[in-house]
């Protein structure tokens, strides 16, 4: 793989982390992203990023040249 492919490997797999590590960070930013309030617990969104975590790191590994 190239590094492009690994720097947004990198990227991605940060961005499921945060919401597996500070759950209620991103319902906070989403509240004020979006200026309304969401009704999901942190377990959820940490599932959520788990969920995103393995989704990112599958297509990368499957999908690279």
């Amino acid at each position: 793989m190239m590094l492009s492919d690994w720097i947004g490997f990198a990227l991605f797999v940060a961005l499921g982390l945060w919401w597996v590590v500070f759950p209620r960070s991103v319902i906070r930013f989403y509240t004020w992203f979006n200026r309304r309030e969401i009704k999901a617990s942190p377990i959820a969104v940490r599932i959520i990023g788990l969920a995103w975590v393995g989704w990112v790191t599958i297509v990368c590994f499957i999908l690279r040249k």
